[in-house]
């Protein structure tokens, strides 16, 4: 019983983080933090998941500080699952089970929640293949934090930003959001880590989504301008 309590309670602060600023936003976190230890292995899912709406919220925030309504008003798009790639390990692509029937584009976004997972690779009639932001490939136009300060990121392994202005103070627990003009703007890339200083500075990146536990996602067709 205490735990349902636990998880309603979570459930109450997200609802009010929008409208409470990003002090009430971190507060969140701890108490998912502390409650994390109390449950058992299916119960610690759930407490993943609602880290996970932590951090949506925290995207929806920092659009919302830098006046971008582009994610409030995008369609909901193309629902799809994501096909096991069991045993194999290989996170640059996946598999989905929307296609060409659904109206699936190559070159379309394909999102979980406020997070970039890729880009439509190919597409096929009832399936179709995604580039991952894990891709070593994957090079997107990005920005990081309230200030919004231009960057590149580059997919991989360990992905990272790259061409970030010397000038310009960067933090890390910094949120990085897309900017490319192909894309919605300001869907979530992940956080900023150690920073590289130099001419031009570079940062680790802490990715946003988890590849291998990825199960849905919506594909949301190129923005046209």
């Amino acid at each position: 019983m205490a735990k349902k309590w636990i998880f309603a309670g979570i459930i109450g602060v997200g609802i009010y983080a929008l409208f409470s600023g990003e002090s009430f936003i971190h507060k969140k976190g701890l108490i998912l933090a502390s409650v994390s230890g109390s449950f058992s292995s299916n119960e610690e899912n759930e407490v993943a998941y609602f880290k996970g709406e932590k951090e949506r919220l925290e995207i929806e925030l920092l659009n919302a500080r830098c006046g971008n309504d582009e994610l409030s008003k995008k369609e909901e798009g193309i629902k799809g699952k994501v096909y096991s790639s069991y045993p194999f390990s290989d996170k640059s692509e996946i598999l989905i089970s929307v296609g060409s029937n659904d109206g699936v584009e190559v070159g379309s976004a394909v999102v979980s929640n406020n997070f970039l997972v890729g880009k439509i690779k190919e597409v096929y009639k009832s399936t179709s293949v995604v580039s991952t932001v894990m891709d070593p490939g994957m090079k997107i136009p990005a920005r990081i934090g309230e200030k919004e300060i231009d960057a590149l990121y580059a997919g991989g392994l360990h992905p990272q930003l790259d061409l970030i202005d010397s000038k310009e103070a960067i933090k890390a627990g910094e949120i990085i959001i897309s900017a490319d003009p192909n894309l919605p703007y300001g869907l979530g890339l992940g956080k900023t880590m150690s920073v590289k200083e130099g001419l031009i500075k570079e940062a680790a990146i802490d990715p946003a989504i988890e590849i291998k536990s990825l199960r849905d996602v919506s594909v949301i067709k190129s923005v046209s301008r």
